[in-house]
């Protein structure tokens, strides 16, 4: 267990009203990525870009 990475994606909406994400890996921010026109299109390319990468365990 001591191997494993706790990842997520962190969704924020900016001052241009569009929406950005963030993967987080064990506590370490990502590159700013974006933008989307609501906040579910941001998570769900979070999502996808997470589950590409490969480097976390999908815990759904």
């Amino acid at each position: 267990m001591a191997n494993e990475q706790r990842c997520y994606v962190q969704t924020d909406k900016k001052s241009d009203g569009k929406w950005y994400y963030v993967i987080v890996v064990d506590g370490e921010t990502g590159v700013l990525m974006g933008p989307h026109d609501t906040e579910d299109e941001a998570l769900a390319a979070g999502q996808k870009d997470l589950e590409n990468l490969g480097i976390c365990d999908d815990e759904e």
